[in-house]
């Protein structure tokens, strides 16, 4: 029962937290259009907002950490005879290493970033440095941010987010919110797109909007999901004090 309680905070407070977090990074860094902008320009930006873009960076990264223990946790909360273990195990281990690789994408804009930043912009630094350093952070967002944070933590969440859905299906619960979730799982995969256009000829055209409305689609699975289990939790600690409540009047 607290497993179920906590799986079911936290899938409900995540993508509220996650959302003012991604709504303060588009205000004070232009998040994520800035990405799409020459090096120089997002070094120049970042340094702009000293220290405390830098908390917000390391807030937003954080909050992975609670989600992690909750996917950690799921399979405790969804196993049933009806469910085979082997794919709870799979599925496990899929999401905790989304959550892993994602966390090490979004650290970067506390540990890395900010000493590129603040180097291209002091007074003393050369034009070749400038250059040098637009290649290291350009070499480091690809590598951390495209092909880790986005790429691989976005197929796994993707492979993660059906397996707990098909799961959550052969347990009993509600068939429409695993519906959603496989949804946006599929809209993920599309999505995928986006980042093999920053190394490949390809033009994403409208399926760059796809990881956007697969992020909205994974949301409301997630609050639906934490609602489900909130309910399901307070439903069966009701169950479980009535029968006390009779035993106790009978006693008197």
């Amino acid at each position: 029962m607290r497993a179920e309680r906590f799986v079911g905070w936290v899938m409900l407070l995540f993508p509220l937290a996650v959302n003012v977090s991604f709504g303060l990074l588009a205000t004070r860094f232009d998040y994520p259009d800035v990405l799409r902008q020459p090096a120089a320009h997002v070094l120049t930006r970042f340094a702009e907002g000293g220290p405390s873009l830098v908390w917000t960076w390391y807030a937003y990264a954080l909050l992975v950490v609670p989600y992690l223990a909750a996917v950690a946790l799921l399979p405790r909360v969804l196993k049933t005879e009806d469910t085979p273990p082997p794919l709870l195990r799979v599925a496990t281990v899929l999401g905790v290493f989304s959550c892993a690789v994602q966390l090490l994408g979004l650290l970067r804009w506390t540990f890395v970033v900010p000493a590129l930043a603040s180097t291209y912009v002091a007074p003393g630094t050369d034009e070749a440095t400038r250059r040098a350093l637009e290649v290291a952070f350009t070499v480091q967002h690809q590598l951390f941010g495209v092909m880790l944070g986005e790429h691989v933590g976005q197929l796994f969440l993707a492979a993660w987010t059906a397996g707990a859905c098909v799961a959550w299906a052969r347990a009993g619960r509600s068939r429409w919110v695993a519906g959603l979730g496989v949804a946006s799982a599929l809209l993920f995969i599309v999505g995928l797109v986006d980042g093999l256009a920053t190394v490949l000829p390809l033009s994403p055209g409208p399926l760059a909007q796809a990881p956007v409305a697969a992020f909205g689609l994974w949301c409301l699975w997630s609050l639906a999901t934490g609602i489900q289990l909130l309910r399901n939790e307070a439903d069966t600690r009701t169950a479980r004090t009535r029968p006390a409540q009779g035993l106790a009047t009978h006693a008197r």
